[in-house]
């Protein structure tokens, strides 16, 4: 098993971080991580108040899927974007490596709304999509991103 997580980055002036570890649990329910690798992420898509990351999942497949949100406000206007940001693989001797890839196309944006939640379905099922637009409500949509 892997943890991937990362801090969001802010704006055009800092790129988020993500990191990636080995992670076991114990029968007794004690965690371990493993040595941690770290690389810097820049979405592509939206631009201005920008957080590059604000959720990250990992596909069957390994492939990073990162939310990517700009937030002007309790009222917006919003803008969002997934996008594939790399790979995460576990390796044959449990070492993880993180390989993130710069200035790509997004996946999927979303005009007017603000994707902070991306989650794979088990199984290679649909991704689960979730916004928080603040004083406009929030939703929950699929798509087929994680396959």
């Amino acid at each position: 098993m892997a943890a991937v997580w990362a801090d969001r980055g802010d704006g055009a002036g800092r790129p988020a971080t993500v990191f990636a570890a080995p992670f076991s649990v114990n029968a007794y329910g004690d965690m371990k991580f493993g040595a941690v690798r770290k690389a810097t992420y820049r979405a592509p898509y939206p631009d201005g108040d920008i957080r590059h990351v604000s959720d990250i999942a990992v596909t069957g497949t390994g492939r990073l899927l990162v939310g990517s949100a700009a937030d002007a406000g309790d009222d917006g206007p919003f803008d969002s974007a997934v996008n594939d940001a790399g790979r995460l693989t576990v390796r044959t001797d449990g070492s993880v490596a993180l390989s993130i890839r710069q200035n790509r196309d997004s996946l999927e944006q979303f005009n007017g709304y603000k994707v902070e939640a991306v989650d794979c379905l088990p199984g290679g099922g649909p991704a689960l999509l979730g916004t928080d637009d603040e004083n406009a409500g929030g939703s929950v949509s699929t798509s087929g991103l994680c396959r």
